[in-house]
């Protein structure tokens, strides 16, 4: 349990709803600082005098005044810090107030002439004041409604512990987060009617995306089953969090009263979360969309070559693991003959295999056989970037990939990719040895631990060049 202490992080409680609490807070932030923006603009009108010389003035003021604001806001304000803690409307009129005032400071220590007049700065004081009222009341009655539940955080339970009452009380107690329910095996007492189920139950609703973070509510004494709930997670898209009840109750796990917070020892987090994820999701559609319209000529003449070689088929569709361990279709264009597809993917494929027909070498040699997925990324089962998917019977020297890698699982916590991190790195291809899938998969979960939105452009980027030389695909 010490390793696991170890490895792990202080972090509190709450990514946000995959692309949901945290992608709508951030969106909330950028919609108040617009705001804020727009009040320095309006209050510009009681500038009695305009003339060249006051606009620079005035913006760099502006840009002061709205940057202090972020500054203390986003940066040295711990609440920003948690999706779960409350964010206080006092709180953001506060640094509001405090931005102004350092602004007011600055106006009148260096001040050269009557341009801005105080009635100004008490104009967009009083604006700051309401655009911010404003909009953090209607963001923090959209994410707390019970009509907008999927922007909250979905919180599950694992575990009935010492001092359930006291957990579940303080998770109720922050209507950012939902929970979802108690699970736990072998429950007995009067809390075996709160439980919804056990683990097998529980990773069902983490499958099907109903569950954003599990709490394991287990004493350090129970290490064993600590480790076998952890190893289940590890698989599915959900942050893990270890709050022993020891913690809870001698430790002091929650940080304080104002701001309604957990903090816990996070084994687990997802790997895209809140604006980023949105962003990854447009950016994958759109390009998806545009590249289906530039390369439908290509693909035309690909399905018409593939029809008149071979009769079958244009597509080959196989079942693959996806996010969170579901299968999925994955699209492609046929490249064997009928007779001989391998549907799960038992047989490697050889240089020279007298299955591939002579247009499936050509369109494999060049990866074309791979723009269908194109498809699947519009439907949301695969990402422009992402760990590669697997065919169900894929082997390295005869053995299932999942019994060569013992993290094997933890790849599939993030969509499937037409590209990735072990491909750019050369690992594709046939897995004749295990050391081929020890480094495919070690690369993914490098990915997945240091994904952000510029790393996966240059994948893009650097796929784009490997696919001019490549010399493994066959």
């Amino acid at each position: 349990m010490v390793a696991l202490a170890e490895a792990s992080r202080l972090s509190p409680i709450g990514r946000g709803r995959r692309m949901g609490a945290r992608a709508a807070r951030e969106i909330a932030a950028f919609v108040e600082v617009v705001a804020l923006i727009s009040a320095l603009a309006a209050a510009s009108l009681t500038i009695d005098r305009w003339h060249a010389s006051t606009l620079p003035t005035l913006v760099m003021f502006s840009l002061f005044w709205v940057w202090v604001y972020v500054l203390l806001t986003y940066r040295f304000n711990r609440t920003s810090d948690s999706l779960l803690a409350r964010d206080l409307l006092a709180d953001r009129m506060g640094n509001w107030l405090k931005s102004a005032l350092l602004v007011v400071i600055l106006a009148f220590t260096t001040k050269t002439s009557e341009d801005l007049s105080r009635l100004w700065f008490g104009t967009s004081a009083g604006l700051g004041l309401a655009a911010i009222g404003v909009s953090r009341t209607i963001s923090w009655a959209i994410l707390s409604s019970h009509r907008f539940g999927g922007a909250r955080t979905h919180i599950a339970i694992y575990g009935a512990g010492a001092n359930m009452d006291e957990l579940r009380a303080r998770l109720d107690a922050n209507p950012l987060g939902v929970i979802d329910g108690l699970y736990d095996d072998g429950v007995s007492g009067p809390q075996r009617k709160q439980r919804n189920a056990g683990l097998a139950q529980l990773m069902d609703r983490a499958r099907s995306g109903s569950i954003d973070a599990v709490v394991i509510n287990l004493p350090w004494s129970a290490e064993d089953q600590i480790k076998r709930v952890v190893e289940q997670l590890e698989s599915v898209n959900v942050d893990v969090l270890l709050v022993p009840p020891e913690a809870l109750a001698e430790h002091g796990a929650f940080r304080s009263a104002r701001l309604g917070q957990l903090n816990a020892l996070a084994l687990y987090t997802r790997p895209a979360d809140g604006i980023a994820a949105l962003v990854k999701a447009c950016f994958d559609r759109i390009f998806a969309l545009a590249a289906l319209v530039v390369l439908a000529p290509l693909m035309l003449i690909v399905a018409l070559a593939i029809r008149l070689e071979s009769p079958g088929a244009v597509f080959f569709r196989q079942q693959r693991c996806g996010l969170n361990n579901t299968p999925f279709t994955m699209w492609k264009f046929r490249s064997m003959r009928q007779a001989s597809e391998d549907r799960n993917g038992d047989q490697l494929v050889i240089r020279g295999d007298s299955r591939v027909t002579r247009v499936g070498a050509l369109i494999r040699k060049l990866s074309i056989d791979e723009l269908p997925q194109l498809l699947n990324v519009l439907n949301g089962t695969m990402s422009l970037v992402g760990p590669r998917p697997h065919a169900y019977g894929a082997k390295a020297a005869d053995r299932l990939y999942e019994d060569v890698v013992d993290r094997y699982a933890a790849r599939h916590r993030m969509r499937p990719g037409l590209t990735g991190l072990a491909q750019v790195r050369g690992f594709r291809g046939n897995t004749e040895n295990e050391s081929d899938i020890r480094n495919r998969v070690a690369a993914d979960l490098e990915y997945m631990d240091r994904w952000s939105l510029s790393l996966d452009l240059a994948i893009l980027f650097r796929t784009a060049i490997i696919l001019v030389w490549q010399r493994n695909a066959y």
